[in-house]
């Protein structure tokens, strides 16, 4: 095994280009959108396409952006066939959270390190992982209250960061897991900080000192782990390599490991708290889900069943399009371009938008109703375009760890819908925030109630 040896390109700062030909409004300096966009970032991008049309200037936190509308600006930008969008510089102000994590990669180095990574979402790690969550679930379940008003997204939170813990981490001690936890949800907090350098008393600030924190928990951890392995997920990194036997250095194994853990741990909340969003509040699909879980055998579901949970997978699918975890996302433009009709110098910051291509009419019908059925056979909403629904991005970009997340959120509702039906008070429904990541402002109150054997 020989220690992977590329070349970070740096994010040498590029010169700010005159946008002034691309249509905007007119708006304060630094201030320009912030307030509108932070407060309903999709009604503020289907002003501004009404307005404008699907290529628009607008002033976010001080920072000028080209917002590139639609799909085909989707498919454009994700399999960047020029290699002109920069992932790692268009992500350059969370540079001080996860610099070196596969998405703040680009070109040959991404991939080298991606073919690396590919080991530890192999079926046989997907399958050990599996069976290390079915028995965390199991025993945290166990604690969830029933009979009573419940607030279910801050119990996921919850749930998810300790089932994380044990999962990708092997940690059971619970002091430690405690103390990983709330650097962490720290580290989280610093991805919507308006402030983006690390001052002192700055979310910004915590989040950095967060993530050292984090470095020196996974690094004591490395060591043994290449020695004596395990089946988390943290040890399967650790003892990746790929097919010429190119393994990281341990440097490499922190980066990863502490963009992984944010990204897994954001998709697969907030997919559950939509989850159970749109099943209480639509008995029929509660009853059709419960039906479909039912004909599997009792207990945590086993591998080769997942493939059994059509619907389940539906509401999933449903879920990440209502409230997709990265509803927009950055490129940095590295050579003069062009998009219909529009220069885009090189230096151009673009922001692509899948989050409110999910929330099209055109495409989805009736956008905010919750409507798995959107992806059967018959209506095939999803395929209308090739980025039509892609949550998960696409290109040499897209998440490599999709299937993982889908295999968490069927391991939970498995086990979770064989023991409750969950009811919610109409006067409960909640408002959704939508950024950093979608969440509930009320906590979304549920009530768990323990089901008769089916």
């Amino acid at each position: 095994m020989t220690v992977l040896e590329t070349t970070v390109l740096p994010t040498t700062p590029l010169e700010r280009p005159h946008l002034g030909h691309i249509p905007g409004p007119r708006t304060l300096p630094f201030v320009g959108k912030t307030i509108s966009f932070g407060l309903d970032p999709y009604g503020t991008y289907f002003d501004q396409v009404a307005n404008f049309g699907d290529v628009f200037r607008m002033t976010v936190f001080g920072q000028s952006w080209v917002v590139l509308a639609g799909p085909d600006a989707l498919e454009h930008v994700y399999l960047n066939r020029e290699n002109i969008f920069s992932a790692q510089n268009g992500l350059k102000a969370f540079a001080p959270l996860f610099s070196g994590g596969l998405l703040h990669r680009d070109e040959l180095d991404h991939r080298a390190h991606r073919r690396v990574m590919q080991a530890a979402f192999r079926a046989p790690a997907l399958k050990n992982y599996l069976d290390l969550m079915n028995v965390q679930i199991t025993h945290l379940l166990d604690d969830w209250q029933t009979d009573t008003k419940i607030k279910f997204a801050p119990g996921i939170k919850e749930l998810t960061l300790r089932l994380g813990a044990h999962v990708f981490m092997g940690v059971t001690d619970a002091a430690e897991i405690a103390r990983i936890n709330a650097a962490f949800i720290k580290e989280v907090a610093a991805t919507s900080a308006l402030i983006r350098k690390p001052l002192p008393f700055t979310k910004m600030g915590r989040g950095v000192a967060a993530r050292a924190a984090l470095a020196e928990d996974f690094r004591s951890l490395i060591a043994a782990r290449k020695t004596t392995g395990g089946s988390d997920f943290f040890s399967q990194l650790c003892m990746a390599e790929d097919d010429e036997g190119q393994i990281w250095s341990d440097q490499d194994i922190v980066d990863h490991f502490n963009f992984l853990l944010v990204a897994a741990h954001d998709a697969v909340t907030g997919a559950l708290t939509a989850m159970i969003w749109g099943l209480a509040q639509d008995n029929d699909l509660q009853d059709r889900a419960h039906g479909e879980i039912d004909r599997l055998p009792v207990g945590p579901v086993g591998y080769d069943d997942l493939d059994k949970l059509d619907l389940t997978d539906r509401v999933y699918r449903e879920a990440l399009r209502r409230f997709t975890p990265s509803a927009f996302t950055a490129r940095a433009v590295m050579a003069d371009t062009e998009w219909h009709g529009h220069r885009l110098p090189r230096g151009t910051n673009v922001v692509i938008c899948p989050g409110p291509v999910m929330m099209t009419p055109d495409i989805f019908p009736d956008p905010h109703r919750f409507d798995p059925d959107r992806y059967t056979a018959g209506r095939a909403e999803d395929r209308k375009h090739k980025f039509a629904w892609s949550p998960f991005g696409g290109g040499a970009h897209k998440c490599i760890g999709l299937h993982f997340s889908s295999i968490q959120v069927k391991a939970f509702m498995v086990q979770f819908m064989q023991r409750y039906r969950v009811e919610m008070d109409a006067a409960d429904r909640p408002k959704w925030r939508d950024l950093p990541t979608p969440v509930p402002t009320n906590g979304l109150p549920v009530t768990l109630r323990l089901r008769h054997n089916p």
